[in-house]
């Protein structure tokens, strides 16, 4: 593992400011733990930045957004999401294409956060259930991930995650 920060992230200090805003934006959910998902989700997906996928036609960017999810959420946005987006961001959601998340960690966090946002069940308060939350939602079975390499791969951010 490298200890060169990718996807257009200059910092973990960046990524926990940039989920920060897109929940401002977006909400931090009834438990108020969007945040700690989005973040938790890049490291899952790409280490935070430090891991650099170079998978052809996978994951998208800094959370690794696939092509038919961008796609779905992009055509699903709620239209109070887009407009609070336009305002506060003055992102269209309508201009955004899937290859602009290579490089702009604060897209890949928001189309992160409306996948999110898309599922009933709440974000969950702990570590272990959100790494269980992020298997079921966002990796899904046919994910390679498991819900113990969510937590490992958070570990080394995080000394007060207790490894399950």
């Amino acid at each position: 593992m490298s200890d060169t920060i990718g996807y257009g992230l200059t910092s973990q200090k960046q990524l926990r400011e940039l989920a920060t805003v897109v929940c401002d934006v977006l909400g931090h959910g009834q438990h108020r733990q969007a945040v700690e998902m989005l973040i938790e989700t890049a490291g899952a997906e790409t280490k935070r930045g430090l891991f650099l996928d170079k998978t052809v036609n996978a994951g998208m960017g800094l959370t690794q957004i696939d092509k038919l999810p961008f796609k779905d959420i992009k055509d699903r946005c709620r239209e109070s999401d887009k407009i609070a987006l336009n305002i506060y961001l003055d992102i269209n959601i309508a201009l955004v294409e899937w290859e602009h998340l290579r490089y702009n960690p604060l897209l890949a966090l928001i189309f992160t956060r409306l996948k999110y946002k898309k599922i009933p069940e709440s974000i969950p308060t702990t570590v272990e259930d959100r790494a269980i939350y992020w298997k079921k939602y966002y990796n899904t079975v046919a994910g390679k991930g498991t819900p113990e390499h969510y937590i490992a791969s958070n570990l080394q951010f995080d000394s007060d995650i207790a490894y399950v």
